[in-house]
């Protein structure tokens, strides 16, 4: 009596809500066996009577003939030793349909939604200040550039000025300069080179009616840039990036002279910045590094009772502390309810090795990692459909926003970004279940994932952290298949009751290629489009023991090189059936 035993009247050993609208309306299942449990143990108290004291000698010593079929089938076992015991109760109940004892599908792994920051923070500015630079009297020809050099050595000054048009400002204002402190020397001579030709230059002068016009600069020579970076690294306990700012530089002539014929003297201003230049994937904001969880890892198409335990060890996880990997934990519980039809399932993911806290540096970022928890996942599942060989369920899972938001920081703890983990996850499905003999079965899920919220961004422009917007994680499309079959089955062992090797498909897909991008300053945060499709395979084996817990090992490996999320994925479960 395997899968979709029945009954003499056709009955099904779970009647599913939505399977034969008439049926709704029969007595319930139980009420049916417990009338079949009072007949059987009224005729067995005649057979007892009637076979006088030698019959009283045990329960165990009942003739088979009086557990035969069709009694047993409301009971749901496979032979009849256990269909009396059941019955009379004289052991424990531990009888479960094939469909109950299947395994539950191992899983693949998915990072869930990925995003990029991109950006700069910058630790510092200074500028060097080349002045009293005297043209020639004689200009060059009008369609050459005009370069001044003379003996330096050249001064570096920290200010609260910025660029060169707050200078241009306050001197046609009148104003009064900041206070500078002097930051450094050049020990090379005061140089400039015009970036534009001098005609151009003196038409630009002469098209204003105000002084102090300013002059385009190229770039100085490297000394600049070196004596400007051992500055900046006196001054900083932060090892950054120098970097000169062409837009914020520039020269003007002294004096208000708003005209240039030869022989006017010129001050350069070339402002640098040390900045922390970044451009890294982040960990997924929706679950805080640990990975993001759907039905098919560990779950069960069938409503069950049961308590389960999941370990997963993910190797080069998309960014992750890629030296150690992940390490991830899933206790957790289902619990069916009325009758048998709909259970729900709770899950609460752990990692040891999540990231979720990131460093910049002055040229990338880097991953610690640390113990997390993740987004803790609650399904409801019930059973639609049934027959002999079929079943077919459906629910929804909620992943409620309970991992730590995303990091990044500096060396020395100042905020860079963060990424809040904000959003709860709707993930409504199908499971569905086919066992057209006692050996072979089929059994998958066909899920969607939708975010409910946005993940808010805050970003540091220098003025402590700063709330800059919000972007979108995408929707997902699951579907994953498994295969298996009972290559050994031995229902009256006393430990290893069965060997179920599987092999499983999982494809993931994201549902449209939206770009979602938050920009605050020099900083960028969120998903920058495109598509995500990833396909992987899994091989696994479960070992069942008593016909009440299960040990299932598998091995993940992604078939796509695009889009990949992991190298590789060892996962071990172990699952005990309550009833």
């Amino acid at each position: 009596m395997g899968f979709g035993s029945s009954t003499e009247a056709g009955e099904k050993l779970r009647e599913p809500w939505l399977a034969n609208g008439p049926r709704l309306q029969r007595l319930d299942r139980e009420v049916l066996v417990m009338a079949r449990r009072i007949v059987f143990r009224l005729l067995a108290a005649a057979v007892l009577l009637s076979a006088g004291d030698s019959s009283l000698q045990g329960q165990d010593e009942l003739p088979e003939a009086y557990c035969d079929a069709p009694l047993c089938d409301g009971v749901g076992c496979d032979s009849v030793d256990e269909c009396c015991d059941a019955m009379l109760e004289s052991r424990p109940r531990r009888c479960l349909t094939l469909q109950d004892r299947l395994p539950s599908m191992i899983g693949d792994f998915f990072a869930g939604p990925g995003a990029r920051a991109v950006g700069d923070y910058r630790l510092d500015r200074v500028f060097v200040f080349a002045d009293d630079l005297d043209a020639p009297a004689t200009l060059p020809p009008g369609s050459s550039t005009l370069t001044i050099s003379e003996a330096g050595p050249v001064g570096i000054y920290a200010s609260s000025l910025a660029s060169v048009q707050e200078v241009q400002a306050i001197f046609r204002a009148g104003g009064t300069f900041p206070p500078a402190s002097l930051a450094g020397t050049i020990a090379g001579n005061a140089t400039l080179t015009t970036a534009d030709t001098i005609s151009q230059i003196q038409a630009q002068l002469g098209s204003t009616a105000q002084a102090y016009d300013i002059i385009l600069l190229q770039p100085p020579p490297g000394t600049y840039d070196t004596g400007v970076h051992a500055a900046f690294q006196s001054r900083n306990s932060l090892t950054g990036t120098t970097v000169f700012d062409a837009n914020a530089s520039g020269a003007m002539l002294q004096g208000g002279t708003d005209s240039m014929n030869g022989g006017e003297d010129l001050d350069a201003y070339y402002f640098y910045d040390y900045l922390i230049r970044f451009d890294t994937a982040l960990p997924s904001a929706a679950n805080g590094g640990v990975g993001s969880m759907k039905i098919a890892e560990g779950g069960s198409v069938l409503p069950q009772d049961r308590v389960f335990f999941n370990y997963s060890f993910f190797d080069d996880v998309v960014a992750s502390n890629a030296s150690s990997g992940l390490n991830r934990f899933t206790p957790g519980f289902e619990k069916t309810f009325l009758a048998g039809q709909a259970s729900v399932e709770l899950r609460i993911p752990f990692a040891t090795d999540a990231v979720s806290d990131l460093t910049a540096t002055s040229t990338s970022v880097s991953n610690g990692s640390s113990a997390e928890l993740g987004n803790i996942m609650l399904y409801v599942k019930a059973l639609l459909y049934g027959t002999d060989a079929y079943a077919l369920t459906g629910g929804v899972g909620f992943g409620f926003s309970t991992a730590d938001d995303i990091a990044v920081d500096l060396a020395d703890g100042t905020p860079l970004l963060r990424v809040e983990n904000d959003a709860v996850q709707i993930q409504p499905f199908l499971g569905w279940l086919y066992m057209p003999s006692q050996k072979w079965f089929a059994q998958g899920f066909t899920q969607f994932s939708f975010a409910t919220d946005e993940n808010e961004v805050w970003t540091n422009s220098g003025q402590g952290l700063q709330a800059a917007g919000s972007f979108d994680d995408p929707d997902y499309f699951f579907f994953d298949v498994a295969l298996g079959c009972w290559a050994y089955r031995n229902d009256d062992a006393a430990c290893l009751s069965g060997i179920i090797p599987t092999v499983e498909v999982h494809h993931t897909s994201s549902l449209g290629d939206d770009a979602s991008i938050v920009t605050a300053g020099n900083i960028q945060v969120g998903n920058w489009g495109g598509t995500t499709s990833l396909t992987s395979a899994v091989v696994g084996t479960t070992f069942e023991f008593k016909q009440q817990a299960q040990l299932t090992a598998g091995y993940a490996v992604p078939l796509t090189s695009s889009d990949r999320q992991y190298d590789g994925a060892f996962r071990m479960q172990y699952t005990r059936l309550l009833r």
